[in-house]
């Protein structure tokens, strides 16, 4: 599970089946590999693949995305500013730009104002450019259809029919920010009722802030712990992965997979006005209807089957940064996994998997899983240039 879901539906192999002037107007297709990639354009003419982040508020751009493609100065004059996330680092100065850079989405166009440079690509992988938040995408109501990979810009009033045979949340808006109401059963003795967080940017099931782990008696139950270099933007993150009886939202979800945080800085530690969030491996199960104006959230139960109850069987995280090396970058561990007993670490870079360069495993190929199991042969990079191959016998999951 651990931040990686992926069943998508390609942007390429999509517009190979249909060409962009035969997409509706106000649809906006989406690749969905954990995120909701979307592909807008930069004052007309650069092109920028961004996911929706419904924890945000506007447009962010990646580091590495502008460098590799010369665009450092392509968006006007610069300033700094401190910015924090959900990781458990301070907040740190980064690189802005002042002048308004315009971004067009769908049948719309924003103009935003101040654009922070991040490093997006470290906690994501090579095809994320940028993100974009509430501030620009839901000045509309928006119907986010994972069953078909798009989201529809809609107008009021809805049309007839729209909403038949979607159940209406109990949620709020505020802040530019969604909660809804949901219960958690976690054991007979750890059961949680309040506000969670809608978070398009997290690409797992939910996870905890610490301060409600804090309140929960979880000495017995079993866990995982899990450490990341880069688990949000505002860097490393500590979590614990554990078991929940019980998931209700709309309807029951039984045996998933969940996380709570350890972080003491950051959007998942204390004084927070919700109790965890909710991610895309929860919300990919529906789809969604978002009217900002009255409030409203309304979902329908899909087809997709989900990963929810599913944890990891390689009990480590990579990023995909065949940009700017030569494989994939273990961003994180899971203590006493198999991949930390055979002696990789955080940082490692993987350059082949059963001496395949993973360099030439397409994103498609990472989005359907590699289907590795059993005896499996990582050969790697260390961070002094020593390449050491390590086989992993890939059968259990973490927890």
């Amino acid at each position: 599970m651990k931040k990686t879901l992926f069943f998508i539906c390609l942007f390429s192999a999509l517009f190979s089946l249909r060409s962009v002037a035969a997409v509706p107007d106000g649809v906006i297709p989406f690749i969905f590999d954990g995120h909701l990639y979307l592909q807008s354009t930069l004052n007309d003419t650069v092109p920028v693949t961004i996911i929706y982040d419904t924890g945000a508020d506007f447009l962010y751009l990646d580091e590495d995305y502008l460098k590799l493609k010369n665009l450092q100065n392509a968006f006007g004059r610069k300033g700094k500013a401190k910015m924090g996330g959900a990781g458990n680092s301070e907040p740190k100065l980064i690189d802005i730009f002042i002048d308004p850079v315009k971004i067009h989405c769908g049948e719309q166009e924003y103009e935003n104002q101040i654009t922070p440079i991040i490093k997006l690509r470290d906690i994501l992988g090579r095809h994320t450019d940028g993100l974009l938040g509430n501030t620009h995408l839901l000045k509309t109501p928006l119907e986010i259809n994972f069953s078909e990979c798009c989201i529809r810009q809609l107008k009021e009033p809805f049309s007839v029919g729209l909403l038949d045979n979607y159940i209406k949340l109990n949620a709020r808006f505020e802040d530019n920010r969604i909660d809804v109401k949901a219960k958690l059963q976690i054991d007979d003795k750890n059961m949680l009722e309040g506000w969670f967080r809608m978070d398009l940017g997290c690409g797992s099931t939910i996870i905890l802030t610490n301060k409600t782990a804090s309140s929960l008696n979880l000495t017995d139950t079993p866990k995982a712990y899990f450490c990341t270099q880069a688990g949000g933007v505002g860097g490393a993150s500590d979590d614990v992965t554990v078991r929940a009886a019980k998931f209700c939202m709309v309807d029951t979800l039984e045996n998933l997979v969940i996380d709570y945080s350890l972080n003491e800085k950051g959007a998942l530690s204390f004084g927070r006005p919700y109790i965890g969030i909710i991610g895309n491996e929860i919300w990919s199960l529906y789809d969604i209807v978002l009217d900002p104006a009255n409030s409203s959230v309304w979902v329908k139960r899909n087809k997709n089957k989900g990963t929810y109850a599913q944890s990891s069987v390689t009990h480590m995280a990579t990023v995909d940064r065949t940009d700017i090396c030569d494989g994939w970058i273990v961003n994180g561990l899971y203590k006493g996994g198999i991949a930390e007993r055979a002696g990789i670490e955080i940082g490692d870079i993987i350059i082949a998997i059963n001496n395949r360069l993973v360099k030439k495993i397409t994103w498609e190929e990472q989005r359907k899983g590699l289907g590795l199991k059993g005896e499996t042969i990582y050969t790697i990079k260390k961070a002094n240039g020593k390449i050491i191959s390590y086989t992993l016998f890939i059968d259990k999951q973490i927890i």
